[in-house]
């Protein structure tokens, strides 16, 4: 039996906060996030694949098993 050292919200909540630094970081926050008019937003497809590699990096990183 395998125990995952982070809960898989732990794991969300670390790509998250990775994700945002490096689109910040390297000024590509228009190309990754779509805001729209009412002030909410959503990742383009440039975004979502940024982030799956980001937490897929974080779970191999730990060895996570869903």
């Amino acid at each position: 039996m395998t125990i995952n050292i982070l809960e898989l919200d732990q794991v969300c909540n670390i790509a998250s906060e990775v994700y945002f630094e490096v689109i910040n970081q390297f000024s590509v926050y228009d190309k990754a996030v779509k805001v729209f008019a009412d002030g909410s937003s959503e990742n383009t497809q440039y975004g979502e694949e940024l982030y799956m590699d980001i937490e897929g990096a974080i779970k191999r990183a730990i060895d996570y098993q869903d």
